[in-house]
Parts: C-alpha cells; structure tokens; sequence
C-alpha cells in the first residue's frame, strides 16, 4: 500500500514542479519585456529631447512619453502624448524659470529621426527673483528702482495680477515702491502697469507706467494664451502652439 501510494504522488510532484518552472519562466521573460519596454522608452525619449532642444530650448529639455505597453507605439510611430520641460531659459530682459507644455498626436517619421505633433498646451513661470533682475537690468525708474536690484530692491506678489517692488536704500534712509498690475498685450507680451507708487521721484514716476516684459522668442513656437497670474512663485502664464516639428 506505501509503494503504491508513492507511485500515485510522484506524477503530482512532477507536475507541481513542471508547472511552478512554467509559472517561473512566464514571470522572468515578463520582467525582461517590461524591462525592455521601459530601456527602450528611455532612449528615445533622450533621442527626442536632443531634436526638440533644436527648436529654441538653450539646454536640452526634459521629455517624458506617456503610454504603455511603449514597443507597441513604436511600431505605429504614434504616440498619444509627451510632456516636454525646461528651466531657465533666457528671454530678451528676463529669464522663464520653468516651462511645462503637453504635446499630443505625436507622428515619427519612417526613418524615427524627426516627427511632428498636434496642438501643444502648458505653462510657464517667472519667479520673482527674474522680475527683480529684469527691473534692476532694465531700469524701469531710469535707474532709480533698478538701481537697488543689488540687494535693496524686493519684488512681491500683491494679488492674483498685482505685483510691488519695495527699494530699501542706505539702512531705510531712502524708501520707494511701486504696484503694478499684470496683463497681457497681445501672444508676445507680459505688461506691467503701474497702478500706484510712492516715493518715486517724479522725474522717475512715468517710466514706470507700462513695463514691458517681451517674450517673443519662446521655444517651438509657443506663444502666451492667457491664464495670467501672480502668486508667491511669480507670474504664471498659459502659452500654446499648434504645433511642432522636430
């Protein structure tokens, strides 16, 4: 009866361990195609960073392909959506501390060297430390506020689109503000508008009055779409492209 018992479990070990290496073997060659799939991701979202960095972008930005499995946009050469970020980018008077944008309907040529997207949509921030030094580089008050741009002039957020430079001279001996108001003048053009000041000499006074913060270059063709506003980060705005070629 023991032998006979034995002859009947065998066969069950067997097959419990034929279908744990099967079980095994499905796990490992899952993990290999993920880690294939997410590698594969990883380059070519490097290969897509350095073509779009031709686009304007003064260092090569971040770029992040949504979607998985990836292997099987690949071989489409469509991909539903990228996320493409920078930071620091100079333009004209200011620096754009960061840049997020969201491109959609992404096209590969056959060769994969270049593509075109849809409609692209994001944001970009100026801090307002950049706000402080382009007021200090630009002289808005002839040299008078942008002269404390050294460590005397202080720019703050007053309002959702109101923004005031304090300039402290000479340990408080000397004392000037001035408000102004954030809008937009047309897809180029962030303007400050000077809503009140005081202590501004009024030989500087009516420099202040409209500041212009050009953005007339900013990278693949973006352009300001409203979504204007200020806050303790600096002034937000919504810019959008139609598209982009890379």
């Amino acid at each position: 009866m023991y032998n006979y018992q034995q002859q009947q479990q065998q066969p069950q070990r067997r097959q419990r361990r034929s279908g744990r290496k099967l079980v095994t073997w499905v796990v490992v060659i899952l993990v290999l195609l993920v880690g294939l799939d997410f590698g594969a991701k990883a380059f070519a979202e490097s290969e897509a960073a350095s073509q779009i960095q031709k686009q304007g972008f003064p260092t090569r930005p971040k770029v992040t392909i949504a979607g998985f499995p990836f292997l099987t946009q690949v071989i489409t050469r469509h991909f539903d959506q990228i996320t493409i970020s920078a930071s620091n980018i100079p333009e004209g008077p200011i620096t754009i501390s960061s840049l997020n944008v969201v491109a959609t309907d992404i096209h590969l040529s056959t060769s994969f060297k270049s593509g075109t997207t849809g409609p692209l949509h994001g944001t970009i921030l100026i801090s307002l430390g950049a706000i402080g030094s382009a007021l200090g580089a630009a002289g808005p008050l002839a040299g008078f506020l942008g002269g404390g741009s050294g460590g005397g002039l202080k720019v703050e957020s007053v309002g959702s689109n109101e923004l005031k430079a304090n300039l402290n001279l000479a340990g408080g001996i000397l004392n000037a503000s001035a408000t102004w108001k954030v809008v937009t003048d047309g897809p180029h053009e962030i303007d400050l508008q000077l809503v009140s000041s005081s202590g501004v000499p009024s030989q500087f006074a009516g420099k202040a009055n409209n500041i212009k913060l050009p953005l007339s270059s900013l990278p693949a063709g973006l352009v300001l779409s409203g979504g204007l506003n200020s806050s303790a980060n600096g002034i937000s705005a919504n810019v959008s492209a139609q598209s982009l070629s890379f």
